[in-house]
């Protein structure tokens, strides 16, 4: 079984807000499943985690 992660275990893992979770989402960063009722809950996969991880690494860097 694949490890899944709510927006609030990568939030606090990173050092993030949910608020900007949802910002890269919405810039097409991250594409969580959704789930739960009117899918209002989001399931990242270890792909999210890395492309997450990938994008705050080339903010720190100075990439745009």
């Amino acid at each position: 079984m694949a490890t899944t992660y709510t927006i609030s275990d990568l939030a606090k893992e990173f050092d993030l807000t949910t608020r900007a979770m949802r910002f890269y989402e919405d810039m097409g960063l991250l594409q969580p499943l959704r789930a739960g009722p009117g899918g209002r809950n989001r399931i990242y996969s270890a792909r999210d985690r890395t492309r997450l991880k990938l994008t705050l690494r080339a903010k720190r860097l100075g990439l745009s």
